[in-house]
């Protein structure tokens, strides 16, 4: 199932009677803005956690699957 051109215009339709041509612009903005500094967090938290716990092999005694 993929998004057409249609589903596009019609949710390009709806936000412009919502919001007005006006505030559309600053709103994109705003978003944009927001995707920006989510993906820095996200990047800056992997990699603190990758420096944090560094990755070690357990040995086959720490496994922790399943014993018969």
């Amino acid at each position: 199932m993929s998004i057409g051109i249609w589903q596009i215009v019609l949710v390009a339709l709806v936000l412009l009677l919502l919001f007005g041509s006006r505030k559309l612009p600053a709103l994109g903005a705003e978003l944009g803005r927001g995707l920006r500094d989510l993906r820095g967090h996200l990047a800056a938290n992997r990699t603190a956690a990758a420096e944090d716990a560094p990755f070690d092999e357990p040995s086959p005694g720490e496994r922790g699957g399943l014993r018969h």
